[in-house]
């Protein structure tokens, strides 16, 4: 595998994992600018991890296509046009479709705040949650059950962005097939 490639994807995880740590640390519910830009922040570094290892799979799997055209969608097809499928893909593809997946809720928040507005959030001043801010769904405004800084985590988190994504070696061949550990 190219090791350039894992390289600038667990770099963006520090990024992420930076800019996370940076908005933990500041006291929320306040909507100002530092904490608003963090939020946009965080999510940048997140897209450009789920973009970097997109990249990898595309040189994992021999899938040929220029690095300024990748996606899930153009992956499969590289692979079905060689008689091919991937797991890993099929599974990406499943994780972008479903409105309740993390991915899904991280892609739609990024659209919203790169293309259309702000996060939507909700601020808590006053009784039990008190001090907190929460995502809002862009789209059914229905708000995220954590706190923003949580959420951001639990995306950072989920399947090993943050745990095991950044001390992986990517993939692992068994059984002839290529598993992420964030798949398996």
């Amino acid at each position: 595998m190219n090791e350039n490639l894992r390289a600038r994807t667990a770099q963006k995880l520090r990024y992420a994992q930076l800019h996370l740590e940076e908005l933990a640390a500041m006291p929320s519910g306040r909507g100002h600018d530092f904490e608003r830009a963090h939020h946009e922040a965080v999510l940048a570094q997140l897209i450009g991890v789920y973009d970097a290892f997109l990249a990898e799979l595309n040189d994992i799997l021999r899938c040929g296509r220029g690095p300024n055209d990748i996606s899930v969608g153009k992956l499969r097809e590289s692979l079905k046009a060689q008689g091919r499928s991937s797991p890993v893909l099929s599974r990406l593809h499943q994780m972008r479709e479903d409105a309740t997946c993390w991915l899904r809720n991280l892609l739609d928040l990024r659209h919203t705040s790169t293309h259309i507005s702000g996060i939507p959030l909700a601020f808590y001043a006053g009784g039990v949650k008190d001090g907190k801010t929460a995502f809002k769904h862009p789209t059914t405004l229905e708000e995220f059950p954590d706190d923003a800084v949580a959420t951001l985590a639990t995306m950072g988190g989920q399947h090993g962005f943050f745990d095991e994504r950044a001390q992986s070696t990517g993939c692992s061949r068994s059984s002839g097939q290529i598993v992420p550990p964030m798949f398996t």
